[in-house]
């Protein structure tokens, strides 16, 4: 075994030893030894431009069009840059406390987990069961959340976590053809200059669930709406799990941060109920909730935990429902998607008591995401996937909502 893969194992142990919640609100955080993964790949593009010489007035129009031209380029590479940094490729200041890494960088501190690895054999199996199990019709994806270390773990700390990528890129190598893969560290990586990972949490922002939901909604070829038609709001201070997860480091006190959210423009006319775990329905209330103590439990912000189904009717009619199949990263996604489909389901893969090939067939789900972060994917929380495929698979699932 080699240095990099001894260092990444140990760090996860003690990591693993320390978690008492788990990736979400609540729950259960799984990091486990891992083994090997496989290999990754790109894409260009090119322009033209053409000038006339005729009169000198049309010469002087070119010129200023150049001009134009090249201020444009230049300002595009400028938002490029702003928006796009290799924080991997530099040396950092950073401190380690009960196995997470405490970093300093473009002047605040960011506390991250690291990844030791895992098989995501579970993961795998499971959602090639269920594509088996369903209607070719039904269309499945998956989508990886990358932790936050995939992009802003320094190069002198870099032999202590395993490389995501590899192991997404193993995944999606080994699921049915009939599932769609989304690649999330592409896509967050064009963006990490913005506030697109909590510093001071184990989430990632809901920006970062903001670009995640636009690239799902891509790919299943439905409507999406810019962020610019959200309306944002912001929980000011906010200090999260990691104060914690450091066992108190003061780094991380004294430099809160904002949690900006996105209330989308149809919210209004969208409906959001609540139902146990075995689908009984409970109240009908917001999406966006107001918590005790913002400033530590700013996430909870969406639906309040992770320990129910949720189901959201909005005001779009195209006959699209989706089943989200999450742990707690996958709760500030849906709230980017009330634009795109007439009814949203949300069900945690902790806390589900029901069968999920009937789940989605008794119900007409038409798309299924399975959206959780690395350690669910390849650590212990993927080990109860195989479970939401042979509960109760006899009894129907039955809306108890009444209207």
């Amino acid at each position: 075994m080699n240095m990099k893969r001894t260092a990444a194992l140990v760090l996860s142990a003690m990591l693993c030893a320390c978690m008492i919640t788990g990736c979400g609100g609540g729950g259960n955080h799984g990091t486990t030894s891992g083994t090997s993964a496989s290999q990754a790949t790109s894409d260009t593009s090119t322009a033209k431009e053409s000038t006339t010489d005729t009169q000198d007035s049309t010469a002087s129009t070119q010129d200023s069009t150049t001009s134009e031209e090249k201020s444009a380029a230049e300002s595009q590479t400028s938002t490029e840059d702003i928006t796009k940094k290799d924080y991997r490729q530099l040396d950092a200041e950073y401190t380690v406390e009960n196995g997470v890494v405490v970093v300093n960088q473009d002047g605040h501190y960011r506390a991250m987990e690291l990844f030791g690895g895992g098989s995501g054999d579970a993961y795998v199996d499971s959602l090639n069961t269920l594509r088996s199990k369903l209607d070719s019709k039904i269309n499945i994806y998956s989508m990886i959340a990358p932790l936050s270390c995939e992009f802003y773990l320094p190069a002198n700390y870099a032999d202590y976590s395993a490389e995501q990528k590899d192991y997404f890129d193993d995944i999606a190598q080994r699921l049915d053809s009939g599932i769609k893969s989304i690649d999330l560290i592409s896509v967050l990586g064009q963006h990490t200059t913005e506030p697109i990972y909590c510093r001071t949490d184990h989430h990632w922002m809901p920006l970062g669930a903001y670009y995640a939901a636009q690239a799902f909604a891509k790919e299943a070829g439905v409507d999406f709406k810019d962020i610019s038609t959200f309306t944002p709001k912001t929980i000011s201070n906010f200090v999260g799990t990691m104060y914690a997860f450091t066992d108190g480091d003061i780094n991380i006190k004294n430099d809160p941060e904002d949690f900006t959210y996105h209330v989308p423009d149809n919210y209004s006319e969208c409906h959001t109920d609540y139902y146990d775990t075995s689908f009984n329905f409970s109240w009908t209330g917001n999406y966006f909730q107001e918590v005790g103590n913002p400033e530590s439990n700013a996430y909870l912000t969406f639906f309040g935990g992770d320990e129910q189904i949720v189901k959201i009717r909005t005001n779009v009619k195209n006959g699209k429902k989706l089943l989200v199949v999450k742990d707690s990263y996958g709760n500030a996604e849906p709230g980017y998607l009330m634009n795109s489909f007439e009814e949203i389901y949300i069900v945690d893969m902790r806390y589900f008591n029901l069968n999920l090939v009937r789940f989605v067939n008794d119900l007409g789900i038409t798309d299924v995401l399975f959206t959780m972060c690395t350690f669910s994917a390849f650590g212990n929380n993927s080990y109860e996937l195989p479970d939401l495929l042979t509960q109760s698979p006899d009894e129907p699932i039955i809306d108890t909502y009444d209207r």
